[in-house]
């Protein structure tokens, strides 16, 4: 018998009612210990690999590994799925949910209509994706791992007051995203994290073509990255923005370009694309007059 939600906001009692997770990869681990760090009761947690979803059963007091996403679906009141993306309607159609529950993705590109199965049986259903990225790790995540960050908060009935309660005591704050808007919202994140890996990478691996190695290249850039970023935490990106386009130094710029045709060919699309925003940001700033911008951009055309 599950509790229904109506009749169980979640400041009632503790938050007494049972939380289970469908997945049990990087989101679910830092999830569920999360919640259970803040006082929600993380009860069952199902994967098909027994030893991921034990893995992180055994962190969290009282939470019984499974196997078999009906389980989560029969003990839980509030369920979350954290599987991959193409598989979050799979689970949706297969299970036989109950009436009353709360059945949640943590898609960031999905809206909630992936789960209109559940909604069918009579549950309540929604989304909840935190705006971070999750490491690989096997410990519990730090109780302080969503603070600040935004969660992204779809739901139904009593679900969304409770989802966007939720994002509060973990430490974050709530945004709701119409379902249009997705899509925008998590390209956003990818250039703010997988893009910024990415290029990070490439500018690692430049250390290489001057005798050093990649693990060298990020010992020397990630001090500038950790400045940068602690930089547009105090005065914006636009102010942050520095190097040889934001002072319009076209000199340095073509010196750049002339180097990367002869010895780093294959790096010159990205610096190119990259350079372009730079000089529009850096104009839109003032750092550089429009006509200096007009420069920039067709030395970057050539």
């Amino acid at each position: 018998m599950t509790i229904d939600l109506l009749d169980n906001p979640l400041s009632k009692n503790g938050r007494e009612f049972n939380i289970g997770f469908i997945g049990a990869g990087r989101a679910a681990r830092s999830l569920a210990t999360c919640l259970e760090s803040k006082g929600y009761k993380v009860s069952h947690i199902s994967s098909s690999n027994v030893d991921s979803s034990m893995s992180i059963a055994k962190q969290i007091h009282g939470c019984t590994a499974c196997t078999k996403p009906q389980q989560i679906a029969d003990k839980c009141d509030l369920i979350f799925i954290t599987t991959p993306d193409d598989q979050i309607s799979s689970v949706a159609k297969t299970v036989r949910w109950h009436k009353g529950t709360g059945v949640v993705h943590c898609s960031g590109v999905e809206s909630s209509d992936l789960l209109s199965p559940a909604a069918e049986r009579g549950a309540f259903t929604g989304s909840f994706h935190p705006m971070q990225t999750f490491h690989k790790t096997s410990g519990k995540a730090d109780n302080t791992y969503f603070d600040n960050v935004a969660f992204s908060i779809e739901g139904d009935g009593p679900l969304m007051s409770i989802l966007k309660d939720m994002a509060t005591q973990l430490g974050g704050w709530p945004v709701e995203i119409m379902p249009k808007d997705k899509a925008i919202y998590h390209i956003s994140g990818f250039l703010a994290c997988g893009a910024v890996t990415s290029l990070l990478n490439e500018a690692t691996q430049l250390w290489e073509i001057i005798g050093y190695t990649k693990e060298q290249g990020l010992r020397a850039l990630l001090p500038i990255l950790k400045t940068t970023v602690t930089n547009m935490e105090s005065v914006g990106t636009a102010s942050t923005l520095t190097g040889p386009i934001a002072r319009g130094d076209t000199g340095t710029i073509q010196k750049h370009l002339d180097t990367m045709y002869e010895r780093a060919p294959s790096i010159l699309p990205i610096y190119k694309q990259v350079s372009v925003s730079a000089a529009n940001l850096s104009a839109e700033n003032s750092s550089i007059t429009k006509r200096k911008k007009a420069e920039i951009l067709k030395i970057l055309a050539n």
